[in-house]
């Protein structure tokens, strides 16, 4: 029995097999073989890469996962494995020169390839802004009163008064209910500040209402909202006037001189003095009796949030942008500049963004953010 059976046979293991890795370790070795001008090769390199790009594959996975399921899909798309590598560092310096295609990112054409539009391409970009235009027109409150009044002379009767159409959708706000919260696990502190409402969006940003005194908030940046001239009349603006003193006011002349006036939804950044904040974020937002206030409006956050990416900052400060003497209704404000900012997270291929402070003074404002952050989708 000895002599017909011999040793038995013993089950052939692949070199993945033994090294523990699901990536095939023979293929490894014979790319490398192939492509490094037949240089000797140790034994262990091919194990190694093997095991590296595994980690990889996972590590962009779980985030491409994570993203998918913020957006409630079932299945991973390559718009997800782009923004899981553009919002991890170490993943977007490594794979900076990658293009995933069907990622949704609109390639880059020159200018001269594209040549003139002809009278069709014009015709076709001026019908989206005149319908826009007719959109807004109707929404305006003054154009509003003055069909109202039309109407009553041609019929003899007196319309009801209306509200515009786009205030006329919105949802009655919800009271505030429960305890606030300290601010004791806001990464970058805010002193003692009161954390009413906080909410993380699909790619790790935080938005945090918070209740306290906007100079004394502990960001990267504060948002002033101002006008064309960078006027200091504001609550706001006399907060940073009083505790920036002369050294910011210098600051604000030498930004009128070097770039002038800024237009309506334009931003400019400066130096900011005396205060928590390292810089000071100057938005001209609009009022609300013009045509398009609400476009505007949403043009002029995704601006201040650009000029804080350009500055590679990670928490900003707003107030309660539009409530004021612009006259914006407030849940209105509250839900286009939330909205804003999701768009602009979601859009975006990388920003160094990781915080936005909603600092509130007032309890109706407090109320109005807190239940529309609750509403907000990630």
């Amino acid at each position: 029995m000895s002599g017909r059976g011999g040793k038995k046979k013993q089950k052939v293991l692949s070199r993945s097999a033994r090294a523990g890795v699901l990536f095939p370790v023979a293929r490894m070795l014979r790319y490398l073989k192939r492509d490094t001008h037949h240089l000797r090769i140790g034994a262990g390199s091919p194990v190694y890469m093997a095991a590296v790009i595994e980690y990889l594959v996972a590590e962009i996975l779980e985030l491409a996962g994570n993203a998918a399921h913020e957006f409630k899909r079932g299945r991973i798309t390559p718009r997800h494995i782009l923004l899981a590598v553009a919002n991890d560092e170490e993943l977007h310096q490594l794979l900076k020169n990658v293009t995933i295609a069907q990622g949704g990112v609109v390639p880059k054409i020159h200018a001269i390839l594209i040549g003139q539009r002809g009278k069709k391409g014009v015709a076709g970009s001026a019908a989206p802004s005149s319908n826009a235009t007719a959109s807004s027109s109707i929404s305006s409150p003054s154009k509003l009163m003055s069909a109202r009044k039309t109407a009553a002379k041609k019929t003899g009767k007196v319309m009801p008064n209306a509200t515009p159409a786009s205030s006329s959708k919105l949802p009655a706000p919800l009271p505030f209910k429960g305890k606030p919260k300290k601010a004791d696990s806001i990464p970058d502190g805010s002193g003692g500040f009161l954390t009413l409402s906080e909410k993380k969006l699909f790619l790790g940003q935080k938005l945090t209402v918070m209740q306290g005194d906007l100079v004394k908030t502990v960001a990267d940046a504060i948002v002033h909202p101002t006008n064309s001239t960078y006027h200091m009349g504001g609550e706001v603006g006399q907060a940073i006037q009083r505790a920036g003193g002369k050294e910011f006011q210098q600051e604000v002349d030498s930004l009128l001189k070097t770039q002038g006036s800024i237009n309506t939804a334009e931003a400019t950044i400066c130096p900011a003095h005396n205060i928590a904040a390292k810089f000071v974020i100057n938005c001209n937002g609009p009022t609300w009796k013009l045509d398009n206030a609400q476009q505007l409006l949403d043009t002029s956050i995704k601006n201040c949030l650009k000029l804080a990416d350009t500055k590679a900052l990670k928490s900003v400060a707003i107030p309660s942008l539009g409530s004021g003497r612009a006259g914006f209704p407030k849940q209105t404000a509250a839900q286009i500049i939330l909205a804003s900012i999701r768009d602009y997270f979601s859009n975006a291929k990388t920003s160094s963004l990781k915080q936005i402070f909603f600092v509130l003074y007032d309890a109706e404002s407090v109320n109005v953010y807190t239940t529309e952050l609750a509403r907000l989708d990630g």
